[in-house]
C-alpha cells in the first residue's frame, strides 16, 4: 500500500470538502456568527480573531485536523522557530503572557524559546478554530534535543534523568514560567525515524495535561 504526504498548503482541510485553511476558518466563522447560531453563555463573540491576525497563513503548513473529527479542532506536532517568530509578531502581548495549557508554560515563553533555539526545540499543541467560542492556539508540550543520550523513565526509576531535561528547558532554553513540572517526560523518536535534518540528535518530549 502506497501512502502520500499531504502538501504543506492547499486543499487539505475538510469543511465539508477539502479546502485551504483560510476557507475552512471563514466557513466556521460564518456559521458561528449566522443569525440563530447557538453559543455558550460565556462566549465573547470574537469568532475569527485568528483570521483577522493572519494566523491561518502562518499555521497552515503546521496544522492537521483531529483524527477523531472534533469540530473546529486542529493539532500541530512540530511547530518550529520560523513559525514561532511569526506568531510572536501577530499575537497580542497579553495573550502571549497569559495563554497556557493549565499549569504549563505560557505560549509566549515557549514561542520565544523556539525562536531563540530553533535547532533545539519544537512545540506541539492544538488550535481551536473560529467555529467555537473558545477559539485559541495553545501549546501543550515541547520537544527538546540534547547532544547526549539521557536515561528517561516515565516511572522515574533510579538513574532517571528527567529532571535534567526539565532544567535544560527551563534554565538553558528559557521556558521558565511553568507552574508545575511536566506531567510526562519521555523519549521522542519522530525525527530520527523520519530521516529529516534533525536526525542524529536525541529528542525528548515534555507534556503538560
Amino acid at each position: 500500500m502506497t501512502t502520500t504526504t499531504p502538501p504543506a498548503t492547499g486543499r487539505r482541510f475538510l469543511s465539508p470538502e477539502l479546502v485551504d485553511l483560510r476557507t475552512a476558518w471563514t466557513l466556521e466563522r460564518d456559521l458561528a456568527t449566522a443569525p440563530g447560531a447557538r453559543h455558550d453563555a460565556w462566549c465573547t463573540g470574537r469568532h475569527g480573531w485568528m483570521l483577522d491576525a493572519g494566523l491561518d497563513a502562518a499555521l497552515e503548513p503546521t496544522l492537521h485536523q483531529d483524527v477523531f473529527g472534533a469540530r473546529a479542532f486542529y493539532r500541530f506536532s512540530t511547530l518550529e522557530g520560523e513559525t514561532a517568530e511569526t506568531l510572536l509578531d501577530r499575537l497580542d502581548p497579553g495573550y502571549l503572557a497569559e495563554e497556557r495549557q493549565n499549569d504549563g508554560p505560557t505560549i509566549g515563553a515557549v514561542l520565544r524559546a523556539l525562536a531563540s533555539h530553533p535547532d533545539r526545540l519544537r512545540a506541539h499543541g492544538y488550535v481551536v478554530g473560529p467555529g467555537r467560542c473558545d477559539e485559541r492556539v495553545t501549546v501543550e508540550g515541547v520537544l527538546v534535543r540534547t547532544d547526549d543520550e539521557l536515561v528517561v523513565d516515565r516511572h522515574h526509576s533510579p538513574g532517571c534523568q528527567c529532571e535534567h531535561v526539565v532544567r535544560n528547558v527551563a534554565e538553558d532554553l528559557g521556558i521558565h514560567d511553568m507552574r508545575v513540572p511536566p506531567h510526562e517526560v519521555g523519549r521522542w523518536w519522530g525525527f530520527e525515524h523520519a530521516g529529516g535534518p534533525e536526525q542524529g540528535g536525541h529528542w525528548y518530549r515534555l507534556w503538560w495535561d
